[in-house]
């Protein structure tokens, strides 16, 4: 299972971390993704959602 929202599809983005001497590492940056049983088309199953979806009531618990 990918790292990204079943709802919105949210997922890494690539950043870098800079240093105060300007060395500079890449970084990841993950979203806040959860398992949740959800009901879709009828069914229990279980999915990775970002926490912006479970606020806004995008997703139906099961």
């Amino acid at each position: 299972m990918a790292r990204k929202c079943a709802i919105c599809g949210k997922s890494g983005q690539y950043g870098a971390i800079v240093s105060h001497a300007h060395n500079v590492t890449k970084k990841k940056r993950q979203p806040n993704l959860h398992r949740v049983w959800a009901i879709i088309d009828g069914k229990k199953k279980r999915i990775l959602v970002c926490t912006k979806c479970l606020r806004s009531g995008k997703v139906v618990k099961a």
